[in-house]
């Protein structure tokens, strides 16, 4: 199973618990569903512009469905039942390679954010602009270096080097337009081409 599945299946847990949430209606209307594009995705969701497809998948293929973690509007549309989004989830690989997707409104009473591990250590902050968009964001790249090398995990401000997102994986967090927070974790892929997955992100636009 996959990080990203299990993420979709603890935090669906907790919403069933009533941990996350103040009130059990919330939890009542929550749903996993899942779909094979992310124009399907997207069609599902209210807003539908809150999603980000990748462009550049470093020859990677999609190997996963898109999981969406949602709560259902109250009222239904020609087009059938809108989703409110919580959580995306998408996987991309080949061989030993790969990468996934979270993404997350982040106007909602929580947002796809990095959960601290004591294996991974700040590579760097760097402004990147997504694909077709003049906007610019602000995105913080991790590498889990201190995995291996466990004298840097007993040294605090200590660094890993771009390199080491290659050899022991990625992470990269950034906020997008649309109030969509997102997370790329990589496996394999060197420090540029996780910079360039999440440069490639475009939103996904839902025709008439």
């Amino acid at each position: 199973m996959t990080r990203a599945k299990q993420l979709v299946g603890i935090v669906l847990a907790v919403l069933m618990v009533g941990i996350v949430v103040p009130t059990s209606s919330f939890a009542a209307k929550a749903v996993v569903d899942s779909y094979a594009t992310w124009q399907k995705a997207a069609r599902a969701l209210e807003p539908a512009d809150v999603l980000y497809r990748p462009t550049f998948r470093a020859g990677l293929k999609q190997n996963s469905r898109i999981d969406v973690l949602a709560f259902k509007r109250p009222t239904e549309t020609r087009q059938g039942v809108k989703y409110l989004s919580m959580l995306i989830t998408a996987n991309y690989s080949k061989r030993l390679r790969s990468f996934s997707i979270m993404e997350k409104r982040a106007n909602v009473k929580w947002a796809a954010r990095r959960v601290a591990d004591p294996g991974q250590r700040l590579v760097e902050r760097r402004t990147i602009r997504l694909k077709d968009s003049q906007t610019r964001v602000r995105a913080t790249i991790y590498a889990n270096c201190a995995v291996a090398e466990p004298e840097v995990a007993v040294r605090s401000g200590t660094r890993c080097t771009k390199a080491d997102v290659k050899t022991y994986g990625g992470l990269l967090v950034m906020k997008a337009p649309a109030k969509t927070s997102i997370i790329v974790e990589s496996k394999g892929l060197s420090y540029s081409q996780l910079v360039r997955v999440a440069r490639g992100l475009k939103q996904v636009k839902v025709g008439n």
